[in-house]
């Protein structure tokens, strides 16, 4: 009779065992990043930029991808945001205008549960940007703008720089 009991014991350790050990390993696992951790700290690049519907260019073209047509002074801006609410826009290697400042201080938010980023930038003004997409690496925020009576979407890419 002790014979019987005996598989089905070790059955019930076995899987005894192996459900504290995979409850240690999730305990071991640090905990996910918030949105705020992974927005700060570092400088984040302009690598895109798009709009939709299309803006029509000079020889009558509909363009929806902007970041060729934008200066090389602009693509090499770093925007950079801080725990503490700071953030600052930095002109770069290059400025389009040289005697405009290299920085620009300012604040962020999120607001509307983390799905909306807020900045107020000196001599810039305000801005609101709704959150697309957030990771260690990659930011993506996309906003609308009026431009003659029209509405159009505005999306800007960001890679850490």
């Amino acid at each position: 009779m002790k014979t019987h009991f005996r598989f089905p014991m070790l059955a019930l350790l076995a899987a005894t065992t192996l459900v504290s050990s995979c409850t240690k390993d999730k305990e071991n696992q640090p905990a996910p990043k918030t949105k705020t951790e992974m927005l700060s700290g570092k400088d984040w690049v302009l690598t895109g930029q798009t709009v939709t519907p299309g803006l029509r260019a000079d020889d009558g073209t509909i363009v929806t991808d902007l970041f060729p047509y934008l200066d090389d002074c602009d693509k090499d801006d770093l925007m950079r945001y801080e725990t503490s609410g700071s953030c600052v826009l930095n002109e770069g290697p290059s400025r389009c205008e040289p005697t405009s400042p290299q920085q620009y201080a300012g604040t962020w938010s999120f607001e509307s549960n983390e799905t909306v980023l807020k900045t107020s930038i000196q001599s810039l003004g305000n801005s609101s940007f709704n959150l697309v997409e957030l990771n260690d690496n990659s930011l993506k925020l996309s906003g609308i703008r009026r431009i003659e009576n029209a509405e159009y979407k505005f999306t800007y890419t960001y890679a850490k720089k």
